[in-house]
């Protein structure tokens, strides 16, 4: 099972909010090998190749998940989370799998799970570990 990874770039989210699009921009692939291992080393592909011009790219978060392919992976999640559209934003370059997270949802998840573990449901404050979770979580 190939490596699912989230990544995110502050860059990135900063030129979102500039634009009026999110900051929270997130960028979902597939890794080559299993493990977070594989998914780090396809965030420094990310970082080496400058994708959408950043060389900025973290981890947010990774799952092994059984994929077709990284277009049958973000077709799936595009139709939970809106993607945005690489042909729309020339500084997007083409890249696909890039999601606008909305964070209401992502705390409306966390607090639901919290409660049904009997944890208390008081709201987080949101790191992009808990996004990346989030949009791992939607895939399964």
């Amino acid at each position: 099972m190939p490596a699912v990874y989230v990544a995110f770039s502050a860059t990135q989210q900063e030129w979102g909010s500039d634009v009026g699009i999110s900051k929270d921009l997130y960028k979902v692939g597939v890794a080559d090998g299993t493990g977070e291992a594989a998914a780090k080393e396809a965030v420094d592909a990310l970082n080496a190749e400058k994708v959408c011009g950043q060389a900025d790219w973290q981890l947010a978060g990774t799952k092994d998940l059984e994929v077709e392919s990284e277009d049958a992976l973000i077709a799936m999640l595009a139709d939970r989370q809106k993607m945005v559209d690489p042909n729309y934003y020339p500084k997007l370059k083409g890249v696909k799998g890039i999601f606008k997270v909305n964070v209401r949802n992502v705390e409306a998840h966390i607090v639901i799970k919290n409660t049904m573990e009997g944890k208390a449901s008081k709201v987080p404050k949101l790191k992009p570990k808990d996004i990346g979770t989030y949009l791992l979580d939607s895939l399964a």
